[in-house]
């Protein structure tokens, strides 16, 4: 039984549904089970995001397929992805939704609840199986020790061989990382999940990890397959603070050569296509009656095991009495018990030439059988099409297909009749101003970055340039900060902000370090700066009511406003001085 969730579809993302479906919604602790995604109205769709999925599940990629078809003018395109799953701990999750990004458009499925429960089928208490180890296993050689076996070292071209990867330990190593070996000249595919289990090897007990892939040579002669890599670190030393990552260690198995042969001649028909394994076939149409000249939807479906990708067409492209058209194909992968096979579904419109009955012969697909070692032929029944005499012209049909051109006119009409004489209506857009000083703007743009860059670069390389030009922007804002300590009623916050707004204020413009001086020693220097002594006393006068503010609580003879308002008078007068700055 499969449970299916899919997203309900507005009228705005009715052309792309995304619907996620998996095996049993029960399953135990070390069961795996598998999530499809199917994406329709997107054939370039990428990956879907599971989301939290890969925090609750270990999630391995078990294949994708994809479709496409053309019915009446009408395509069709659908992708889906398949994952085996298996669960990390008891308990109910939810799984998704699943969301796929087409088109710059978020599409997403509904969530799936799934139980997963304590034990496993056959085994009490979820317990692992416990194997013996076999003839090919090299003797253990310390705790932690790899292998990498072939299930055969001779192989027709395009025949499955099963590569098996072990990884034994007594004790658990941090952070073990597994590296695939170079199989250059194989087709692959994975073989999940890692399956789990304890092996005595040598009478002593070892939990193994297996992981396999399936390769099909691609060519004949010799292939090798590389070796394969396991990374982890050894304990770091013990009784410290501190706990270390330990010594980086490297675990490799030797390469294993493998001897691709040809396929044999001997059976082989002239218009055989290379699908190797085992197969059978079925072919299907939409209608057993039709009209002259109406479409038929014919499909033909190919399913065993074996390397379904490089299963070709079996269709011909001549059949009698009808015209042949090609709408599409799809690949359906599957692996069960560690074997390759599939689905792959050819699709096509038959369009037939004439009335009666017209016969859609058998379809005969010829594989080589890698078990018999001899060739095979996959045959479907022969369909046979009551075609009646057409009724309608459809023009369609017509445009595509046939040649009915009827004449409806002896002369050719003009739409309208030709102006006798041309003449020009305006200038050339060249020649008009607005596009002669439009030319100027690239320019404008050019010399206003370079005196922006140039101003920037000056700035930084002066910064006491930098602080006399900023200096009115920064007394604004503490004049600003001033009045809503005023407006809260705090007389010594004010007082405190317009001393440090003032001081600061002199020290930008003339270049001085003006926060060290005494209150004598600011009214000199803007006095040398250029000031009269009226405004530097006044400078002074409003500094010392600010510090009596400060630290001697209000003073009667200036409220806050007053003082805002002096403070403001007292920037003005400094912003007047040219005050001469040591570069």
């Amino acid at each position: 039984m499969v449970f299916i969730a899919q997203a309900p579809v507005t009228a705005a993302a009715a052309d792309v549904t995304v619907t996620a479906r998996v095996s049993s919604p029960v399953v135990s602790l070390n069961e795996t089970f598998t999530l499809s995604v199917l994406v329709e109205g997107a054939m370039s769709a990428p990956a879907p995001e599971l989301g939290r999925i890969g925090e609750q599940f270990t999630v391995y990629s078990s294949g994708t397929s994809s479709s496409m078809s053309i019915v009446n003018g009408r395509r069709t395109t659908s992708k889906r992805w398949n994952y085996s799953l298996l669960p990390r701990e008891p308990g109910t999750f939810v799984l998704g939704p699943v969301e796929v990004e087409v088109g710059g458009a978020i599409y997403s499925s509904e969530s799936i609840e799934i139980e997963v429960v304590e034990g496993q089928r056959g085994r009490a208490n979820g317990e692992m199986e416990v194997r013996e180890g076999t003839a090919n296993h090299t003797a253990a050689s310390g705790d932690i020790f790899v292998t990498m076996t072939v299930d055969r070292t001779k192989a027709y071209v395009d025949e499955q061989i099963t590569l098996s990867f072990k990884y034994y330990r007594r004790v658990e190593p941090r952070g073990p990382r597994y590296e695939s070996p170079d199989m250059t000249g194989f087709w692959t595919e994975d073989l999940p999940p890692p399956e789990e289990y304890f092996e005595m090897v040598d009478g002593k007990r070892y939990r193994v990890t297996e992981i396999r892939t399936a390769l099909f040579g691609a060519a004949t002669g010799t292939a090798t397959i590389g070796e394969a890599r396991l990374t982890y670190h050894a304990e770091g030393r013990p009784f410290t603070f501190f706990r270390t990552q330990g010594e980086k260690r490297i675990l490799s198995t030797k390469p294993v050569t493998i001897e691709i042969l040809p396929l044999p001649s001997a059976g082989r028909a002239q218009g055989y296509g290379g699908a190797v394994g085992r197969y059978g076939a079925e072919s299907w149409v939409d209608v057993r009656e039709v009209e002259e000249l109406k479409p038929v939807t014919f499909r033909v479906t190919v399913t065993g095991t074996g390397n379904a990708r490089t299963v070709p067409s079996p269709v011909p492209d001549d059949v009698p009495g009808f015209k042949v058209y090609e709408s599409g194909s799809s690949t359906n992968i599957s692996k069960k018990k560690g074997v390759v096979g599939g689905v792959r579904t050819f699709e096509y419109v038959f369009v037939p030439q004439r009335a009666g009955d017209l016969m859609i012969p058998g379809i005969e697909l010829q594989y080589f059988d890698p078990v018999r070692g001899r060739y095979d032929v996959a045959r479907t029944d022969e369909i046979v099409l009551k075609v009646a005499p057409r009724t309608t012209i459809d023009e369609q049909v017509t445009g595509s297909v046939g040649t009915m051109i009827s004449r409806v006119g002896a002369d050719i009409r003009y739409i309208r009749e030709p102006v006798r004489s041309l003449s020009r209506t305006s200038r050339p857009l060249y020649f008009r101003p607005a596009f002669l000083l439009l030319q100027l703007l690239p320019l404008l743009c050019l010399a206003t970055v370079w005196v922006w860059k140039d101003r920037k670069t000056r700035l930084s390389r002066d910064r006491g340039l930098e602080r006399f030009l900023k200096a009115p922007a920064r007394a604004r804002r503490e004049l600003k900060a001033a009045a809503v300590a005023s407006a809260a009623g705090d007389h010594a916050g004010t007082c405190s902000a317009v001393a440090r707004l003032t001081v600061d204020f002199i020290g930008d413009r003339l270049g001085v370090a003006a926060r060290g001086m005494r209150l004598a020693e600011l009214g000199a220097a803007l006095k040398e700066a250029g000031g009269d002594a009226a405004a530097a006393d006044r400078v002074v006068s409003l500094l010392s009511v600010c510090d009596l503010g400060r630290f001697a609580g209000a003073d009667s003879s200036l409220t806050t406003d007053e003082i805002l308002d002096e403070a403001e008078c007292c920037i003005r007068s400094i912003e007047k001085l040219r005050a001469r700055r040591r570069r």
